[in-house]
């Protein structure tokens, strides 16, 4: 039996937008190894982290196509997203 697609992501062709992801720290354990995704359009940062199953409390920083971004900002095809951790260290 088939599930739906959760919230985000479809296999609706003519709805999808392709986007590349990278993350830093043990963030880069949670996107596709590849880093491209397909996702449904009009996608936000906030659904794409809840769609992976990541914490938005574990994102510093969203950085979008190269600008600093939010968990408001739509990702269009083409899009790179950065996710960075907060650096602890000493």
């Amino acid at each position: 039996m088939n599930k739906p697609p959760a919230r985000g992501f479809s296999f609706d062709r003519e709805a999808q937008v392709e986007i590349q992801i990278r993350a830093g720290g043990d963030l880069a354990k949670l996107v596709p190894p590849s880093g491209g995704l397909e996702l449904e359009e009009g996608t936000d940062v906030e659904s794409l982290l809840r769609n992976l199953g990541i914490d938005s409390e574990l994102v510093m920083l969203v950085v979008i196509d190269g600008a600093l971004g939010d968990l408001d900002s739509t990702l269009d095809d083409g899009t790179t997203v950065e996710l960075i951790p907060p650096i602890s260290g000493g």
